[in-house]
């Protein structure tokens, strides 16, 4: 391998378009996984931090991306087998996760890795440093020792494990924060991105008496239908927020037994609070950063409301994702929800389509050519 190299997009500065560098191609270390990127997704998250966003401190050079299905190269010593028991050999695919630090109050008393504020966060990290591949927009990614992986069941496309290696687990994560969900509920999902609809498809299992999707535009909104919604109400009619809210109220009969916010956009949290019945559980997980919210706090007083914050998942949330990707394949066609396919020389044309929500999920194929 000496002399070896790969490629990766680089983002030298906010919201300028990214550099194609070539990196010594990395060696895996004892526990740890050298894997070529075989798809990508771009997330939210990227674009937030392409555009200097995020409410993380951060500073390039980065290689952005946490989405990713990655084959196995090289695997370090004692790291044949994944975090869930199952054997890894060179070939196979694997999604993977952060890697929390281990020794804090949140790791070892509470048991939420999720939650360390000492996590290592590859995508957001100096790419300039050894091993350098930090991101999935490149053509190698390296699988920390310490850090969770998960084999990629074979039934399941690496664009799909890619998109669920995190909106899907997210997703999981916050259904188990939220609590049972039954045919007596009334849920609401506000957004109809790749968190709303991953979250739709999961609600209607569950077979809620209703099961409203907040959200624009309207050909997601027709794919939230298409994988369980029973109502839908469009965010682009030029309405004013109570006319939302009136309009869920309305749908729902009394509001909001249980609502997930997976938009992120400004004010959505005080739209979801109004829409809420009472004793309802509401479950934060779409805002990571921008400004402050007003959100009347009254409201969450007088109505009984539960509001709780989600963020990610750990590695046992993943395993389920990449289950749930494998089971329900033919009920939902995941392929829906990815966009067109990107060679990394065209990255900053993938997230800027994303921004416009003239895609859903742009797909990253980084060793393609232009």
């Amino acid at each position: 391998m000496t002399g070896a190299t790969g490629r990766a997009a680089v983002m030298s500065s906010f919201g300028a378009d990214f550099e194609i560098r070539a990196f010594p191609q990395p060696v895996a270390e004892p526990g740890g996984l050298v894997v070529e990127i075989e798809a990508a997704t771009v997330c939210g998250s990227d674009l937030h931090a392409w555009k200097g966003e995020l409410s993380l401190p951060i500073d390039p050079p980065l290689i952005l991306g946490h989405e990713m299905t990655g084959r196995i190269i090289e695997i370090g010593d004692g790291a044949e087998i994944d975090s869930v028991g199952q054997p890894l050999q060179v070939g196979d695919r694997v999604v993977w996760a952060h890697l929390p630090c281990g020794h804090c109050h949140e790791c070892t008393v509470e048991h939420q890795p999720v939650l360390c504020g000492n996590r290592y966060i590859a995508y957001l990290t100096d790419c300039s440093v050894a091993p350098h591949f930090t991101g999935s927009f490149a053509e190698y990614g390296v699988v920390r020792p310490g850090a969770g992986r998960v084999r990629v069941p074979d039934a399941v496309e690496s664009t799909w494990a890619s998109a669920g290696s995190c909106a899907l687990r997210t997703v999981i994560r916050a259904m188990e924060i939220a609590g049972p969900i039954d045919r007596d509920d009334t849920v609401v999902v506000q957004g109809a991105g790749p968190l709303g609809l991953f979250a739709t498809a999961l609600l209607s299992l569950h077979d809620p008496r209703r099961l409203v999707v907040v959200g624009a535009p309207e050909d997601r909104l027709a794919l939230a239908r298409e994988w369980g919604a029973t109502d839908t109400v469009s965010v682009e009619r030029g309405q004013e927020p109570q006319e939302r809210i009136d309009e869920v109220l309305r749908i729902t009969g009394r509001g909001a037994s249980v609502a997930f916010e997976l938009a992120g956009f400004p004010g959505v949290v005080g739209e979801g609070v109004q829409m809420m019945a009472r004793n309802g559980r509401y479950v934060v997980m779409g805002t990571l950063g921008g400004p402050p919210q007003p959100i009347n706090a009254s409201t969450i007083a007088t109505r009984g409301i539960t509001v709780r914050g989600s963020m990610s998942g750990d590695i046992g949330d993943y395993h389920r994702a990449m289950l749930a990707l494998e089971r329900y394949r033919d009920r939902f066609d995941w392929s829906r929800m990815l966009g067109n396919e990107y060679p990394l020389e065209r990255l900053s044309e993938a997230m800027t389509t994303m921004q416009r929500m003239e895609e859903i999920k742009p797909v990253i194929r980084p060793t393609a050519t232009v």
